[in-house]
């Protein structure tokens, strides 16, 4: 089977190409294909045909049609193409193989690769054919008649930027080949459809001045620096100005080299030359942060690192595929004072270099300075990192060396870019280092990473006169400096050349245009200010700093107070960012009096908050705030304010779980102070997404801190299980449970650790430890009858007794199910009856007992019914129904399932699933050759 999405969707299987029927089969077809040889989950495909709030309830059974159909198309009744994954008897996703000749999109990447290679290697000419051949693929824009989807807008968006990069790279080839004065129409149309493209307007100038009209050329340049001025502010770049001059200079260098000869004479780095060659567009994950607009300087800095991957690449294009084995990744280590713009650097260069790795760009922030925030654990980064190679959160190792290890396998052979910013040690960063010769990483630190082995060192130090002056024309605009020049260069002089100065100095004025230059001198020259910014190390953003919180402290505004007491109480709540509720429940204020404080201090730079919703607190402002507090605020006060904060998000982790499975049992805490409101199940979770981060960093600070602290961390970390455990965030779940067992311990809290040591437990199942699991439930056991808590001994005995079941020691889970059987009927705890039959069922079945599972299911199912547990009534069907189909007994068994699936569309029941008892009717509708009704 062929496809076609450079145009219309279409598909061919030895005939005429043809089009898809209905637009939701062209809607799955263009989502599988966008993922190609990787499976998509039912969750995410469901999301993509229906949107989160759009969903009907019988979407899964829908999905589960559409793929039938979908099948049938392509002529893959055996399931050999449309592969389905699955989990047990549920259907968990679904991955479309597809050779690389059979696809259009994937053909036209690889035809653009070969033509990059052959300029790569200055064969001109062969490159401009294949250039030529991948661009004739295209019959219009992709996906044409899909109705868009988030996958195929975004996979749309990502093949219209190859196709334009294609296209460069198509003129680059022809230019090198002399062939200037053809290209001069195609780039006019060009240049006016995408002006502030510089690449192409670089190709324009070089074509124009081949063809001897060098004032055009020259004419063409002013209009985009002119463009460029009024629409963004900003400067061409620097290699554009280089070419600009050259031109201006009638560089005879610049002219085609004869045709016996290839361009290695060409200057590195020009328009023109090989080194300058566009590269494959990025396919992977591509989590670089947005470059600053106001970048100024650092030419010397930016060409070490370009020199250090451009001299790697020239090594791997002479020795051939394959050939850089045995090299080393190239490593650089930026050191520099805090606020120097070491990050801006990395990110600046990254974003230069991105095309050089098609295989993706990773980011992370490992806090190893951050107030209020612990250095990343190297084991939870590579959980991001592998969750974004496409690795299931399921199936990302726990231990840190594995981890790493499947880290290092997936980096093999990808051209993968690392930026590691913020970084505490070296021993932070080892485990995070791809090893792949076709991989880079970019490293920051505050200090120098002297024992990184193979990194090249570079020391940032503060701007040099000039380029401060620069970087503040870019922020507060050329005709403001340019009128008041010396008042310009005190700014800079007292801000000492540290650039995150210079840009708080420049926002402020920015942000009054009105204002003059010499008042914001005025209040830099403050005596102490000048003298804390003239010093070095983390002392030298102080001025900028204390100038700023100064005018809140003496300010006789009525909010003037309430904004230097926010700016100090926020550096003691632990986490990137806060909400506006929480900081309310955090200073004990209104949320308009919040507000109020906190959009003062946004004003003033000290808080940053893109989205009017949110409030990051950057990371020298945050150790200054915290110095503040601490000399200000009594240790009394500043407690008081965390545990507010920490009441807060208890109060609204509990109800927002409480609204998302209200059926569950967990331990409920009564806790005073404020709590965010949530309406609905939709509301709770968006609310725990978006926070969770700052959950998770409470938990590990509290920890170590005194009562009450502790106590709501630890707590918190309970209500937490029952978000991050259906979503499969095994390491955080580990992580938090180890935290509450630790300080339950401290404490002397015997129930706060039979509950860690449950919820622990469950963190094992998900990384199918289960002997590990078995430990410490038996733990929890001892707990639970030391303390006489019927309620946890019957979860924990329930628990152990799955736990041996995947062991397959059958017998021992049927005594321990029959043991919990007891217990519940000793304490008339039918809830816990129901459930224990229901497992004791899954117990007999392990053993091959169907009749004696069957009688189990049926006692459950009675029993559920009894005392309205519409969950376990869906539970007990669905067992029912399988036990029936593993005898062979299809009527029986599809009619059980048939029964268990209205009840999983009520409220209280996991929606999920209807997809596994979907799944299991399947052999059912094989067997009896029918086909599946209404879902």
């Amino acid at each position: 089977m062929r496809y076609r999405v450079l145009g219309t969707l279409e598909l061919r299987d030895g005939g005429e190409w043809a089009s898809l029927g209905p637009a939701k089969w062209r809607m799955l077809l263009a989502v599988l294909l966008c993922h190609a040889n990787r499976t998509v989950p039912t969750e995410r495909l469901m999301d993509e045909l229906w949107g989160e709030e759009g969903r009907p309830q019988s979407a899964g059974k829908l999905l589960q049609t559409y793929v039938s159909r979908l099948r049938q198309a392509l002529g893959d009744e055996s399931g050999d193409v449309l592969i389905t994954d699955k989990q047990g008897y549920k259907a968990h996703g679904y991955r479309l193989v597809v050779e690389a000749a059979e696809f259009d999109a994937h053909r036209f990447e690889q035809l653009v690769e070969e033509g990059r290679r052959g300029l790569d290697r200055g064969a001109p000419e062969a490159a401009a054919e294949r250039l030529r051949e991948a661009l004739a693929l295209w019959r219009g824009s992709p996906f044409q008649d899909v109705p868009p989807t988030p996958a195929v807008e975004a996979e749309t968006a990502r093949l219209e930027e190859c196709r334009l990069e294609a296209l460069d790279a198509r003129v680059e080839a022809d230019l090198r080949c002399g062939r200037h004065a053809s290209v001069l129409g195609e780039l006019e149309t060009l240049t006016a459809e995408y002006p502030f493209r510089e690449d192409l307007r670089g190709r324009q100038m070089l074509a124009l001045y081949r063809s001897g009209r060098q004032a055009d050329a020259l004419a063409a340049y002013r209009d985009l620096r002119r463009a460029l001025a009024e629409e963004l502010g900003v400067e061409p770049t620097p290699a554009l100005q280089r070419l600009h001059q050259r031109i201006l200079a009638a560089d005879e260098t610049l002219m085609p080299p004869p045709p016996d000869r290839t361009e290695e004479g060409a200057p590195p780095g020009g328009w023109g030359s090989p080194s300058a060659a566009p590269r494959p567009a990025p396919r992977g994950p591509q989590q670089l942060p947005p470059a600053s607009p106001a970048f100024t300087g650092r030419h010397s800095e930016v060409a070490v690192i370009r020199t250090l991957v451009e001299e790697r690449d020239d090594l791997v294009a002479e020795s051939g595929e394959g050939g850089a084995g045995g090299r080393p990744v190239v490593i650089a280590a930026i050191d520099g004072t805090g606020g120097v713009g070491k990050s801006s650097l990395v990110i600046h260069a990254a974003h230069q270099l991105a095309d050089r790795f098609p295989d993706g760009q990773l980011y992370v922030d490992l806090h190893g300075a951050t107030a209020g925030l612990t250095a990343l654990d190297p084991g939870e980064v590579l959980g991001r990192f592998l969750r974004a190679l496409g690795v299931d959160g399921s199936s990302v190792p726990s231990d840190t060396d594995e981890a790493a290890a499947q880290f290092r396998s997936l980096a093999a052979g990808r051209r993968l870019l690392v930026i590691l910013d913020n970084a505490a040690s070296v021993e932070q960063i080892r485990p995070l280092l791809p090893a792949g010769p076709g991989c880079s990483a970019l490293v920051t630190s505050r200090e120098m990473l002297t024992t990184l082995e193979g990194a090249t060192h570079l020391h940032l130090d503060i701007l040099p006169r000039d380029q401060a002056v620069a970087l503040l024309e870019r922020i507060v605009g050329a005709e403001r400096v340019g009128a008041e020049p010396e008042e310009a260069e005190a700014i800079t002089r007292l801000c000492g050349g540290l650039p995150l100065a210079l840009r708080i100095a420049g926002a402020r004025l920015a942000a009054r245009p009105n204002r003059p230059l010499r008042s914001l001198v005025a209040k830099l020259t403050d005596a102490r200010g000048r003298l804390d910014e003239l010093s070095f190390g983390d002392l030298a953003v102080r001025t900028s700093f204390q100038v700023s919180y100064d005018a809140f402290r003496e300010g006789r505004r009525s909010d003037d107070q309430d904004a230097a007491r926010a700016f100090r109480l926020l550096s003691a709540l632990p986490g990137p960012d806060v909400s506006l509720p929480v900081a309310s429940a955090l200073l004990g204020l209104s949320e308009s009096r919040a507000e109020s404080a906190l959009e003062r201090l946004v004003d003033a730079q000290l808080l940053e908050s893109p989205d009017s919703i949110r409030y990051h607190m950057h990371d020298l402002l945050g150790l200054f705030a915290s110095e503040r507090a601490e000399q200000e605020d009594s240790e009394s006060e500043r407690s008081s304010a965390v545990t507010r904060a920490l009441s807060c998000y208890v109060a609204t982790a509990q109800q927002a779980v409480a609204l998302l499975d209200p059926l569950r049992p967990w331990p409920r805490h009564a806790v005073e102070g404020a709590v965010v409101p949530l309406r609905d199940g939709p509301e709770a979770e968006t609310w725990l997404k978006s926070e969770l981060r700052n959950l998770l960093a409470a938990v590990t600070h509290s920890a170590d801190q005194p009562e009450p602290v502790a106590r709501l961390g630890m707590w918190l970390a309970q209500c937490l299980q029952w978000f991050l455990y259906p979503r499969a965030h095994t390491q955080d779940l580990r992580t938090i449970n180890e935290l509450a067992m630790r300080t339950a311990r401290r404490l002397g809290d015997l129930e706060g650790e039979a509950w860690a040591l449950d919820h622990l437990a469950g963190a094992c199942w998900l990384e199918h430890s289960y002997e590990d699991m078995r430990e410490c439930l038996e733990s929890a056991l001892e707990i639970w009858r030391e303390l006489g808590h019927r309620e946890g001994e019957l979860r924990s005995l329930c628990n152990l007794a799955d736990a041996l079941c995947e062991l397959e020691l059958h017998e021992e889970a049927i005594e321990m199910q029959e043991r919990h059987l007891a217990l519940a009927r000793e304490t008339g705890d039918r809830a816990a009856e129901v459930v224990g039959l229901g497992n004791l069922g899954r117990a007999h079945r392990g053993l091959g007992r169907s009749e004696e599972a069957l009688t189990c299911f049926k006692e459950s199912l009675e029993g559920a019914r009894r005392t309205g547990n519409i969950h376990h009534q869906g539970f007990a069907l669905y067992e029912m129904g399988i036990t029936y189909m593993e005898q062979g007994r299809f009527p029986e068994g599809r009619t059980h399932l048939d029964q268990g699936l209205p009840v999983w569309k009520q409220a209280g029941t996991y929606e999920s699933w209807r997809g596994h008892t979907w799944s299991g009717l399947f052999p059912a509708f094989m067997t009896l050759d029918v086909r599946p009704g209404p879902r």
